[in-house]
């Protein structure tokens, strides 16, 4: 909470900077939307940052724009965001989709990590030393892809798994992909935007740093432990499958894919969570369409 000082000198900065003051307006006018889950709103607000001199954030409106079903999804349902709500500055500053000139905005991220799309995904690494996604859309794309050598799980026992935290209050960074050790073989599980997937083998090295934060708040590092996945380590996996997401009702996240891993006492899914993962533990929703992958 800023003192009355700090109010004052506030209000003196933004009375002789109109960019400024029109800046923190729409921002403010943003953070309503999202902590109120206001996202019917997000098309005025789109309309308003045009109406100023603010080259920058009509660079993040444009990217907004583009995949504005997406957003005002993410702004309306509760379960978009979940505990990491906190954080939906970060997912937005890191989402490609944006393109934000990162030097003309009074924000301290790191550089050169935009860019990312299905046909250049090995841009964006996060900072994640081996990461190169490759990012693919629907059922059959995955299953071709990747369906064969998932199999090839089957029978071997969980070693251990590792997920990015934060180290200044140990949140998950879900936009970063969940790392499972199957007796050496390691699937690396990260799903994108509304409907995209990678999955990628033994390409990680989760006992190096994550470079390339220096001039972020926060820091990123490997976590080998996670009270959700470490009931599972140690046990045999039993079947994997493919699960397809389809609601009987219009959704727009229908035909997102996501991978499940059966054992004898509990089964978990790393699923998409609308542009970053999420981590489901127990029986599936009935909305999801059960894909096998045999040996």
């Amino acid at each position: 909470m800023a003192t009355a000082i700090e109010q004052l000198r506030l209000k003196a900065v933004l009375a002789n900077c109109p960019e400024l003051d029109a800046l923190t307006g729409h921002v403010r006018s943003f953070a309503q939307m999202l902590t109120e889950r206001q996202g019917e709103r997000l098309p005025q607000w789109l309309n308003a940052v045009r109406q100023d001199d603010l080259p920058s954030l009509h660079t993040l409106a444009a990217g907004i724009d583009r995949d504005r079903d997406a957003v005002i999804t993410g702004l309306t349902l509760p379960w978009s965001s979940g505990v990491v709500e906190g954080h939906v500055n970060r997912i937005i500053l890191w989402n490609p989709s944006c393109q934000v000139a990162l030097r003309s905005l009074p924000l301290r991220i790191p550089d050169g990590r935009l860019g990312r799309g299905p046909e250049d995904s090995a841009a964006v690494d996060m900072g994640i030393s081996g990461f190169k996604p490759s990012f693919l859309v629907g059922i059959e794309a995955v299953r071709q892809a990747h369906g064969s050598r998932l199999a090839t799980l089957v029978g071997r026992r969980l070693k251990g798994c590792a997920l990015v935290r934060f180290v200044e209050d140990g949140d998950w960074f879900a936009d970063c992909p969940v790392v499972l050790d199957f007796d050496g073989l390691q699937v690396e599980v990260c799903h994108s935007k509304l409907d995209e997937l990678s999955i990628g083998w033994n390409t990680i090295d989760t006992a190096a740093p994550i470079a390339g934060w220096e001039r972020f708040e926060l820091t990123p590092q490997w976590s080998h432990g996670d009270e959700r996945l470490e009931p599972f380590v140690g046990q045999e996996l039993r079947e994997v499958a493919l699960l397809e997401w389809r609601p009987a009702d219009r959704d727009l996240a229908a035909g997102t894919v996501a991978v499940e891993f059966a054992f004898a006492e509990g089964c978990l899914r790393i699923v998409n969570g609308l542009d970053e993962n999420r981590i489901e533990i127990g029986a599936a929703q009935p909305e999801y369409i059960r894909h096998r992958l045999g040996r």
